[in-house]
């Protein structure tokens, strides 16, 4: 434990540049009779199990109190899905667009993420992208705070695991790329759920309106993938002005959103 936060010490200590920290692990540490062998995993351990329990129990430097990890979690049911935070209330300026006027949801993303970002003075929201910017429209916001913007390549697994990071330290982090491409995501999306993660992810050109594009660029398992995360929101504009609202609900809520 010692050496993981020297470790970690030593790259908070490094103020340009990125910090890989490359660990060791032994499986079944400190379990005796069972550390490091083989042919252990998702096993009981019989009757190895007292030994190793007295023997973990020797190494704690204060008593065990497993009460607050045993109780029963309040039940969700009926509860709204939208868990708004306290401590935010971004608002979007009114929309300039016109009466009939045709325009792409993903262009009105763009512009609602910029719009929110203006209203946004303690500067929490950050926008990451997975190499399509100009595509989901997230290229907007870039340009107005180049500050807040992340370019995760094509790299959507990483991209939802960068934004868990930074939804931890108390930022609102959008990430954006083609529908399909998150599917590639799921585990990673999945692990956000279980850790009650702040993110908000757009996954554009759904369905089959990416057209001439052909079958791979088109995202039709994205309302099914979403759905099935525990407390996940999904919300489906049908126009810009929805979609700009739809921006606004998410970053003002707590937990996972799509849109």
């Amino acid at each position: 434990m010692g050496a993981l936060v020297g470790a970690l010490e030593e790259a908070r200590g490094e103020p340009t540049r990125p910090v890989a920290i490359i660990a060791k692990t032994v499986k079944g540490r400190d379990l005796i009779g069972v550390e490091d062998a083989e042919n252990w995993h998702g096993k009981a351990l019989g009757d190895k199990t007292e030994a190793a329990r007295a023997h973990l129990e020797s190494m704690l430097t204060q008593p065990l109190d497993l009460t607050p990890l045993l109780k029963p979690c309040e039940p969700s049911r009926g509860r709204n899905p939208f868990r708004t935070g306290s401590d935010l209330n971004l608002q979007l300026n009114r929309t300039h667009y016109e009466l009939n006027q045709s325009v792409a949801t993903r262009k009105a993303f763009g512009e609602g993420l910029t719009n929110l970002g203006e209203q946004d003075s303690n500067r929490l929201l950050t926008v990451l992208d997975g190499d399509v910017k100009n595509s989901t429209g997230t290229e907007t916001f870039m340009k107005r705070f180049p500050q807040q913007f992340v370019e995760c390549f094509i790299a959507e697994q990483n991209m939802v695991s960068v934004a868990m990071g930074l939804s931890s330290v108390g930022r609102i982090p959008f990430l954006a790329t083609f529908a399909c491409f998150l599917t590639r995501a799921f585990d990673q999306l999945r692990m956000a759920s279980i850790s009650n993660s702040n993110i908000k992810i757009c996954g554009s050109h759904c369905g089959v309106s990416i057209g001439e594009d052909g079958p791979s660029q088109m995202g039709l398992e994205d309302l099914a993938m979403f759905r099935s995360l525990p407390n996940s929101v999904v919300l489906y504009p049908s126009d810009a002005v929805s979609c700009q609202k739809a921006v606004q609900l998410a970053a003002n809520s707590q937990g996972i959103v799509y849109i």
